[in-house]
């Protein structure tokens, strides 16, 4: 006779295996949501903090790009904890590359950045709980309690330009060569008996419009409302809207702009192929940048003119965020770093 061997305890050690098994999936599935949620909810405190900090970037001042990163603490609860809450030390500087897309240089001084970096990240990640760990721990294995989740948003600045002149290339010298010069804009009727002209009032995308929008665009400049105006994006390459013109109500709004609203400072403007003629009907490609430093208007006489100092550089269309009032901010993705 055979002996039937008891094998009734073999069923508890499957359905605890199985328990277990099932605890480890369980455990899996809720770590998995909670570091998602956490890296989706930190992603979107980084990104609500980059942007305002990334506004207070042409002041120089790292006081207040802190003091805009930081802002929205109070309804950044992201993990729901106080000790997570960003600091001025997450905030850093960097040089955005616009023609590559690319961050090109991290940890840039803040008096040449372009961008600011907000990041938790490394051994300041966002801390997180781990559900998996106590059932771990219970099977003898050792394994963190928390798990740091990195995030980082990087918002760039760029200049958007609303001076309404645009220089004729023959101005530039070298490119960084500043030189001072008297900006003359074309003639109404294309004669030039001193054959000085050099400019043309431009209006930027919008061929339609005359003097008024010319004086409206020095409005535009001041406030960055829009007023209507046309003005983006503009790149080497965009073909803009020329002027002629030397009425004095132009000038004089240009006059009041330069001499007595904003004193003292280097203002973004376009430099177009030009050399012949400002016409209307025919949009001229931005062909390089220019700053320059109004230092007088004359509105009497022949030629009138605006004196100013003069640089030329293809680079300022992005960089120049020292020389204008209104400005562009975006964020951008950094591949480098993996996020």
């Amino acid at each position: 006779m055979q002996l039937v061997k008891d094998e009734s305890g073999s069923v508890i050690v499957l359905v605890t295996l199985m328990i277990v098994l099932l605890m480890v999936m369980v455990g899996l599935g809720l770590d998995t949501g909670q570091l998602t949620y956490t890296r989706n909810q930190g992603q979107s405190a980084v990104d609500a903090a980059a942007l305002p900090a990334v506004s207070a970037l042409p002041s120089r001042d790292p006081n207040q790009v802190n003091a805009r990163a930081v802002a929205f603490n109070a309804t950044n609860d992201y993990v729901a904890s106080g000790t997570d809450a960003l600091k001025s030390t997450d905030v850093s500087y960097v040089y955005y590359n616009f023609t590559t897309n690319n961050v090109e240089r991290y940890n840039e001084p803040i008096a040449t950045a372009n961008g600011v970096r907000v990041a938790r990240e490394g051994g300041h990640g966002i801390t997180t709980p781990m559900f998996l760990t106590p059932l771990m721990n219970l099977l003898g294995m050792s394994t963190p309690g928390t798990q740091n989740v990195n995030v980082s948003a990087v918002a760039t600045i760029s200049t958007k330009p609303a001076i309404p002149i645009a220089l004729w290339s023959n101005v530039c010298g070298a490119v960084g060569e500043e030189k001072t010069t008297e900006i003359k804009m074309q003639h109404p009727d294309q004669k030039d008996d001193t054959d000085s002209e050099n400019s043309c009032w431009t209006t930027f995308l919008d061929c339609s419009s005359g003097a008024k929008d010319i004086k409206a665009l020095f409005k535009v400049a001041e406030e960055c409302s829009g007023g209507g105006a046309n003005l983006g994006p503009i790149e080497i390459g965009t073909p803009i809207c020329q002027n002629r013109g030397q009425a004095n109500s132009a000038l004089g709004h240009a006059e009041d702009f330069f001499m007595k609203d904003h004193p003292d400072r280097w203002w973004l403007v376009p430099v177009i192929g030009g050399g012949g003629n400002c016409d209307p009907s025919n949009p001229t490609k931005v062909t390089s940048w220019a700053k320059i430093y109004p230092t007088a208007v004359t509105k009497t006489g022949n030629p009138k003119t605006i004196t100013a100092k003069v640089v030329c550089d293809p680079k300022y269309g992005n960089e120049f965020i020292d020389g204008n009032l209104c400005f562009n901010h975006r964020l951008v993705r950094e591949p480098g770093k993996g996020y």
